[in-house]
């Protein structure tokens, strides 16, 4: 296991007691979010649907509350990697179609990492954060031997900063439909690689390649609102022929996240302003969950998890108040 064995060496290397950092609060908005969601059931016959709609989620950096929802929820349940999601179900008649809403307040803090980070965590949690998992292949050549010229560094923070900047420098944002996963999302070119796909692709890469070099990473996703007041839709029928036309209106978003010993899990969003970001992270983003275990397939759908309906439309609108 690369990540794991790198991991090893560079806790035995690193001396104990080396570098401090804080992650330092900033302006903090309270949003009131209106959800819903057009689900349709394109068989013949009348269909009962068990629908999971992840909610936003409570973390250091943000508080969040369920004010209502319809249908009700039958049960919130937790899933293998601690997201907190609402149970509903629906029914719906052949070829009819039936929505789901809900009204979330969440309070959004941003923040600064300020100091350093030369310690390197411990070795339960680079054990768990550091494997190969979902679209995260930590065996590929190509990306071990990317991983090691670029953003090999002796502690885990200066790995996080060196890889942020070369993938940030890299980025060919294409809107995908369909997950590349760390091992398709690097292409050749002329002169060097580039990180091919949208933020998805790019949240995929990162975490593979900090996890070679041994920094237990995970991704993130939600909404990245382009304001504090607006409204976002996604129609699933026509976003094919939307193309990067889509952006204008939807800010479904991932990104990923490292874990530096003192301050836990730290945000790397690389596409807030096309920056690298290490610790930098902004009161627009709405986080609906994590992914370490369980994959959700593309930020494009995953706020709204029917069984057999189709989702077909999503719209938030939402309303802050604050900075």
């Amino acid at each position: 296991m690369v990540g794991l064995a790198l991991a090893l060496l560079l806790l035995l290397a690193t001396p104990a007691g080396g570098g401090s950092a804080v992650l330092v609060p900033g302006a903090s908005v309270k949003y009131t979010v209106g959800a819903r969601f057009l689900l349709r059931n394109p068989t013949n016959s009348t269909v009962r649907d068990i629908v999971y709609v992840p909610l936003p989620q409570n973390s250091s950096f943000q508080r969040s509350f369920v004010l209502s929802m319809e249908p009700p929820p039958t049960r919130y349940l937790t899933d293998e990697d601690g997201n907190v999601y609402a149970v509903v179900e629906v029914e719906a008649g052949a070829g009819a179609a039936v929505w789901v809403s809900a009204t979330y307040e969440v309070v959004v803090t941003g923040y600064r990492l300020e100091g350093e980070v030369v310690e390197w965590p411990p070795l339960d949690v680079v054990r768990r954060y550091t494997s190969s998992a979902g679209y995260w292949d930590v065996y590929n050549e190509t990306l071990i031997d990317l991983a090691y010229r670029v953003a090999y560094a002796d502690s885990p923070l200066e790995v996080a900063r060196r890889l942020a900047e070369w993938i940030v420098q890299r980025v060919d944002y294409n809107v995908n439909f369909a997950r590349l996963g760390s091992d398709h999302a690097v292409a050749r070119r002329p002169l060097d690689y580039a990180v091919v796909g949208d933020c998805t692709e790019v949240a995929d890469v990162y975490v593979a390649m900090a996890r070679i070099l041994g920094v237990p990473a995970r991704a993130a996703f939600g909404l990245l609102l382009p304001s504090t007041s607006g409204r976002m839709w996604l129609n699933l029928s026509t976003m094919a022929s939307e193309g990067p036309a889509l952006l204008e209106h939807w800010g479904g978003h991932e990104w990923p996240q490292v874990y530096l010993p003192g301050l836990g899990w730290v945000d790397v969003d690389m596409l807030d302003g096309m920056r690298p970001n290490v610790g930098v992270y902004s009161e627009r983003h709405l986080l609906f969950g994590v992914e370490e275990t369980k994959y959700y397939g593309s930020a494009l759908g995953a706020l709204c998890i029917p069984s057999y309906l189709r989702l077909e439309y999503a719209e938030y609108v939402y309303r802050g108040e604050g900075p």
